[in-house]
C-alpha cells in the first residue's frame, strides 16, 4: 500500500492544489458557507458517495463503507473563512472584499476531499467505516456542536483532525497528548454609573474610572488567582465610553477573552471575573451587567489516538519529521466538542516559514498537502485494522 499510496498522491496533487486555489478565491464567512458546502457535496457525490447536507447549518458529511461492519473513524475539516481583506497579491487571491482564507481552511477542505477519493478505493479491502466531516463555523465557535446535535458524530468510535501550523518546518508533523489547544470564552461588561458635567465630577458615579479599575484588577486574575503551573490568558481587548470631552457618561463597556487549558481553571476564572466586577462597582456606586459566554472547551488529545497518528506519521515522513510539542497552543478550536464524544486528537501539519495565520498575507503552503493527505489516510486505515492500543504514555 505504501508505494501505491505515495504514487497516487503524487499523481493527484495538481488537482488538489487546483481545488485549494479555487476555494481560496471563494471564501465564505462562518455560517455563510453555502457555496463551499455545495462544492464539497458535489465532489463527494462525484466519487459515488452519498453526502448529507445542511448538517448544523452548512455542514456536510459522508460515509465510506468498507467490505463489512467494523469500527468507525471520523476525519474532520473546517470550511469557513475570516473577515480579513486579503493583501497577498496571489494569482488566486480572494475575489470577495473583506473575506479571505487566512487560517488555512481551504487547505484542510481540499486535503480531506483528496483523502475521500483515496479511501473510497482503499476501503474495498478494509472493514469498518470512514466518516468525512466538513464543518462550518469553526471561527465563530459553534459549528462543531451544531453538527453533533444533527448527528454527525453518531456511531463514531474515533475522530481525527489536522491544522496547518506555521511554527513547524514544512511537512513535519507535530503531536501532543493531553491539553493541546485552549478552551475559549468571551465576556462583555457594562458598567452603569451616573453621568455629569466633566467640571462637576463629584455629582457623578464615573463609569470610566470604575471600568479602568476593573481592567487593572482583572490583570491579577491569572497572576494571583490561578496556580502558576496552569497556563491561562485573560485579555481585555475593548473599552468604550463617552461621546464628548466635557461629559462624564452614564455607561462604559468592556469586552475581552479568556483562554484556559483545563475545565477547572475555566470555572475559576469566570467566578473571579464576576467577583471583581461586582466588587469594584459596589465600591464606586455603579452597577454592572456581565455577559460571560463560554466558547469551546480545551482540546484534550487522547494519548491512544496520538500514538496511532504517530505511527501513521512515521510511516509517511519518517521519525525525524515527527515532533513532540512541548507547549500547548492558547488558540481555541471547537473540534474539542467532537473529542468529547469519541476518543480523538488533532495533529499539526507544518507549513514552515511565512506570514502568520489570521493575517492579510497568509497562505496555506501547497507543498504540505501531500503529507497531510498521506498521514490522514494512513491514520484511518491503521485504526480500522488495529483499533487503539489499551494505553499510551502522555507526551
Amino acid at each position: 500500500m505504501s508505494a501505491r499510496l505515495c504514487s497516487r498522491i503524487e499523481t493527484m496533487l495538481p488537482r488538489v492544489i487546483e481545488t485549494r486555489h479555487y476555494l481560496h478565491q471563494r471564501p465564505e464567512l462562518s455560517g455563510q458557507e453555502e457555496e463551499t458546502a455545495a462544492f464539497v457535496a458535489r465532489r463527494l457525490a462525484d466519487l459515488g458517495l452519498r453526502p448529507r447536507t445542511g448538517i448544523g447549518g452548512h455542514g456536510v458529511y459522508a460515509d465510506i463503507e468498507g467490505r463489512s461492519a467494523g469500527r468507525t473513524i471520523a476525519l474532520r475539516a473546517d470550511m469557513d473563512a475570516l473577515p480579513i481583506q486579503e493583501e497577498s497579491c496571489l494569482p488566486y487571491a480572494s475575489e470577495r472584499a473583506g473575506v479571505m482564507h487566512a487560517c488555512g481552511h481551504d487547505g484542510h477542505t481540499a486535503l480531506l476531499l483528496a483523502v475521500a477519493e483515496i479511501l473510497r478505493d482503499e476501503m474495498r479491502d478494509h472493514d469498518g467505516r470512514v466518516r468525512l466531516i466538513f464543518q462550518p463555523a469553526e471561527e465563530t465557535v459553534g459549528g462543531a456542536l451544531r453538527m453533533i446535535k444533527d448527528g454527525a458524530m453518531d456511531g463514531v468510535d474515533c475522530v481525527v483532525a489536522l491544522h496547518g501550523w506555521r511554527h513547524l518546518p514544512l511537512g513535519h508533523i507535530g503531536l501532543r497528548s493531553g491539553p493541546s489547544m485552549a478552551g475559549a470564552g468571551v465576556f462583555d461588561i457594562e458598567v452603569r454609573g451616573r453621568g455629569a458635567h466633566a467640571a462637576y465630577p463629584h455629582l457623578s458615579a464615573d463609569p470610566i474610572v470604575t471600568a479602568a479599575k476593573i481592567v487593572l484588577a482583572l490583570q491579577t486574575v491569572v497572576s494571583r488567582e490561578i496556580n502558576p503551573i496552569e497556563p491561562a490568558v485573560l485579555t481585555v481587548a475593548r473599552m468604550e465610553a463617552g461621546t464628548a470631552y466635557n461629559i462624564i457618561p452614564d455607561v462604559a463597556r468592556l469586552a475581552g477573552t479568556v483562554r484556559t487549558l483545563t475545565p477547572e481553571t475555566r470555572d475559576r476564572i469566570e467566578a473571579v471575573v464576576r467577583r471583581i466586577v461586582q466588587g469594584e462597582c459596589a465600591a464606586s456606586g455603579a452597577v454592572a451587567e456581565i455577559a460571560y459566554h463560554r466558547g469551546s472547551p480545551p482540546v484534550i488529545n487522547d494519548a491512544r489516538v496520538v500514538a496511532l497518528i504517530r505511527r501513521a506519521a512515521v510511516e509517511a515522513v519518517g521519525p525525524d519529521a515527527v515532533s513532540d510539542l512541548v507547549e500547548s497552543s492558547m488558540g481555541a478550536e471547537d473540534f474539542a466538542y467532537m473529542i468529547e464524544r469519541a476518543p480523538g486528537a488533532m495533529f499539526r501539519l507544518g507549513l514552515g516559514d511565512g506570514p502568520a495565520g489570521h493575517t492579510s498575507t497568509f497562505d496555506f503552503d501547497d507543498r504540505a498537502l501531500g503529507v497531510g493527505i498521506e498521514v490522514m489516510c494512513r491514520t484511518a486505515l491503521l485504526y480500522l485494522a488495529h483499533g487503539l492500543a489499551p494505553s499510551a504514555p502522555a507526551t
